[in-house]
């Protein structure tokens, strides 16, 4: 019922409704801190689609007014106990030349420990916003881990992947997400197939390992 530091990348619902719900009515669990991209509440409902779901994102705000929300900034870092984040992507006003803001202004981190690091894509996924990150960024992406972006689907070029370099790949898809014809999910896990990088999704759960 403790958590440390709860991240949401940006205000979709199956990225914040879990939060949202669980903050109405917390009962027992105690959440120390709470980070989060500082999306523009007035252009995000301007730009909003219907599967946007913007009342998840106005639920956010609801649940967290009384709460300390640390918006993360690209270029921020922070430590939390024996592990660095270093934010690759964010929102900004420059989120919207990528188009289709609610995703592409996900927050985008890695997470490095002593021996092992993690790279989190969030719901990014434009190839333009990819190279722009690949140009600034470079060998700084480099991770053991990588959770694709946008679930693996419509997902950034195999040109990001390949300076990522990762060892494993995570899916935050299940079956029909993953070998859906009309999807493109499969073509990325295919090409980690060939390169060699471990790939698992909710097909492959209960998912677990060790981060040191």
């Amino acid at each position: 019922g403790h958590v440390d530091a709860w991240i949401l990348t940006h205000y979709h619902a199956d990225h914040v409704s879990a939060f949202n719900a669980i903050m109405k009515d917390p009962v027992d669990i105690t959440v120390d801190n709470i980070y989060a991209s500082p999306m523009d509440y007035k252009q995000y409902l301007e730009v909003a689609k219907w599967w946007d779901e913007p009342n998840a994102f106005t639920d956010f705000l609801n649940v967290t007014s009384d709460k300390n929300v640390t918006y993360l900034n690209s270029d921020g870092t922070f430590d939390l106990e024996d592990l660095t984040f270093t934010v690759f992507n964010s929102y900004d006003l420059n989120t919207s030349s990528y188009g289709d803001i609610p995703n592409n202004g996900s927050l985008m981190f890695k997470v490095s420990g002593c021996e092992d690091s993690i790279l989190f894509c969030g719901d990014c996924y434009s190839s333009k916003l990819g190279e722009d990150i690949v140009k600034k960024w470079g060998d700084s992406l480099k991770s053991e881990y990588v959770q694709t972006g946008h679930h693996g689907n419509n997902s950034f070029p195999t040109s990001f992947y390949d300076v990522v370099s990762p060892k494993v790949a995570f899916f935050d898809a299940p079956e029909w997400l993953m070998k859906g014809e009309q999807y493109t999910a499969k073509d990325l896990k295919k090409y980690f197939d060939e390169k060699g990088v471990t790939v698992y999704d909710m097909t492959t759960a209960p998912n677990e390992f060790e981060f040191k």
